[in-house]
């Protein structure tokens, strides 16, 4: 049976929605009960107002309020819940209703469902926003001003951390979520630190892991392990494994910029007369060049290879005659006529059509 186009209309509006959720689908047999919603937890607010001296982490913590962390079992609850209205939004979008009013009915079903699903998702994120706090302590030396990125980009990954998470394998979500925060803050980090917008500044035991390093290979040729360097140093081996990395980002980390004017010791030359690339060509010379072939190309096909033919593989007239079995004075007739046109359209800009 054929649906009005107001029936149609929330059909493909309910289809939408459906396909948008960004979560997984998960089947279990209490899914299929549309009278079987899982309990909400929803736990009670405590809102404070940010002092003028709060720095980012302190109002990231207190932002849209603060509860207490979650038990497994609300945790486990809220996931049930999110994934239980998804599956009845995909079962409503899956239905054969018979009018409009009935979709119309299912629609606002859907969007009550979403709503839902935001509010298990912001309970989620607010009690777990300690954990974001806690996977940027090691990144505490950047200073304020890059901390608020790295909330912004712990946070991201918290949400979404939220809507990947399969709560039917009995992984802790925090496990989960510290992981992929901790790997989110890591691959920011080296990005910049790569880029060079993140300055690094070493630490002594980097500096005196760098120096053993450094030396190694002239005498040893291997590197060594992280026992080694532990007895080297003086350091555990934990603490080597840790700062190792570190190192080698500090290794990579590129220079300070240098200026084209800087002056050599030796001589009176700048780093600009050595780096400059004398064969190359001046950008106004290539844009005219850029130019007259754009007005080329615009040429009728037969113009345009006779063009090619005689300035670019620089064939004489004879030979491009024989190449199109025309005659030389063709040739020269429809060069002739081509340069016109080109002068023509260099004069008013290559605007125009091809002529």
């Amino acid at each position: 049976m054929a649906l009005s186009k107001k029936a149609e209309q929330y059909r493909q509006e309910l289809k939408a929605v459906a396909a948008s959720l960004p979560f997984k689908t998960i089947s279990c047999p209490s899914f299929r009960d549309p009278r079987g919603c899982p309990t909400p937890v929803r736990q009670k607010r405590v809102y404070t107002s940010p002092e003028a001296s709060m720095q980012a982490i302190g109002r990231f913590l207190i932002e849209r309020g603060t509860v207490d962390l979650l038990a497994p079992e609300q945790t486990l609850n809220l996931f049930t819940e999110i994934h239980w209205c998804a599956a009845q939004i995909r079962m409503l979008s899956r239905r054969r209703l018979p009018n409009a009013a009935r979709w119309r009915q299912a629609v606002v079903q859907a969007r009550k469902l979403i709503s839902k699903i935001e509010a298990a998702e912001e309970e989620l994120f607010i009690a777990n926003r300690r954990l974001v706090v806690s996977c940027i302590k090691p990144y505490f030396w950047i200073g304020q001003v890059w901390l608020a990125d790295f909330l912004q980009e712990g946070s991201k990954a918290l949400s979404n951390a939220i809507r990947k998470f399969d709560f039917t394998r009995g992984t802790p979500f925090y496990v989960y979520a510290q992981k992929a925060v901790q790997n989110r803050l890591r691959n920011y980090f080296r990005d910049h630190v790569r880029s060079g917008s993140i300055g690094m500044r070493p630490s002594r035991e980097m500096l005196a892991l760098k120096e053993i390093l450094d030396a190694w290979p002239k005498d040893r040729g291997d590197p060594p392990d992280n026992a080694v360097l532990a007895s080297l140093t003086g350091m555990t081996e934990a603490r080597i494994a840790k700062i190792r990395p570190y190192v080698r980002q500090l290794e990579h980390q590129p220079g300070p910029p240098v200026s084209l004017d800087a002056m050599f010791a030796d001589n009176d030359s700048n780093l600009y007369d050595v780096v400059k690339d004398s064969e190359a060509e001046e950008a106004s010379h290539a844009a005219q060049r850029s130019e007259i072939w754009s007005a080329v190309d615009r040429l009728l096909p037969r113009s345009k290879l006779i063009m090619r033919l005689r300035f670019i593989e620089g064939r004489t007239l004879e030979e491009t005659g024989a190449m199109l079995n025309l005659t030389r004075a063709r040739i020269k007739q429809i060069q002739d006529d081509a340069l016109r046109k080109l002068r023509q359209m260099l004069r008013r800009g290559v605007t125009n059509p091809r002529m």
